[in-house]
C-alpha cells in the first residue's frame, strides 16, 4: 500500500496541487490534465476567434461533461444488458 502523493498538475500555466493515494491515480489525473490541454489546443485552432479564454474553457467543461454523462450511462447499463444476454441464452438452450 503506497502513501498519499503530492503532485503538482499543469493546466495552462497553472499548477495545480493534489493528493494522491497512489501513482496509479497520480496517472489518473496527469492524463486528465493532457485531455483538457489537448482539448483546448483544438479548439482554439478550430475557433480561433472566440472573444475570451472563458469560452475554451466553457466548451472543454461542456465536451468533458457529456463524455462522463455517456460513460456512466454506459457503465450502469452494460451490467443489464450481460444479464439480459445470459437469460436469453439460457432460455433459448432451455427451448431446443
Amino acid at each position: 500500500m503506497e502513501g498519499k502523493l503530492n503532485i503538482k498538475v499543469n493546466i495552462e500555466d497553472v499548477d495545480l496541487p493534489l493528493t494522491v493515494n497512489s501513482t496509479e491515480e497520480e496517472k489518473v489525473y496527469r492524463d486528465a490534465a493532457s485531455l483538457i490541454q489537448d482539448r483546448l489546443r483544438k479548439l482554439r485552432e478550430r475557433y480561433p476567434n472566440l472573444p475570451a479564454d472563458k469560452y475554451y474553457y466553457a466548451m472543454v467543461m461542456l465536451y468533458t461533461a457529456v463524455d462522463a454523462v455517456n460513460a456512466n450511462n454506459s457503465a450502469s447499463t452494460a451490467p443489464l444488458m450481460d444479464m439480459i444476454n445470459d437469460l436469453d441464452k439460457e432460455i433459448s438452450e432451455t427451448l431446443k
